[in-house]
């Protein structure tokens, strides 16, 4: 439940702020699945709704979905291999943060 509230919370918190795509989606993953293979669970449900509904109302490209997923599986392992980080820095390593 924990992961779910986060993954809700940054959403709305990340939501409008000039960020690259990529990094908001892993940046949320990787903080709810801090919270457990729970959060990481969630997330993932989530992100192949979100991803799944911007196909169909085609706000992505096949292409861009895909990169959104891939962002999100690094973002799910990174809150799973290091639950006590601080994934704002975790995920910078891997992901440009600045458009």
């Amino acid at each position: 439940v924990k992961g779910g509230y986060s993954l809700l919370k940054n959403y709305f918190r990340l939501k409008n702020l000039k960020m690259t795509d990529k990094y908001k989606h892993a940046f949320m993953n990787c903080n709810a699945s801090q919270y457990g293979q729970g959060g990481a669970n969630i997330a993932e449900f989530a992100s192949n709704i979100r991803e799944t509904y911007d196909r169909m109302q085609r706000k992505n490209s096949l292409d861009s979905s895909v990169g959104d997923q891939y962002a999100n599986q690094i973002g799910r392992f990174l809150g799973s291999k290091y639950p006590q980080g601080d994934c704002d820095e975790i995920v910078q390593r891997y992901i440009r943060k600045n458009l």
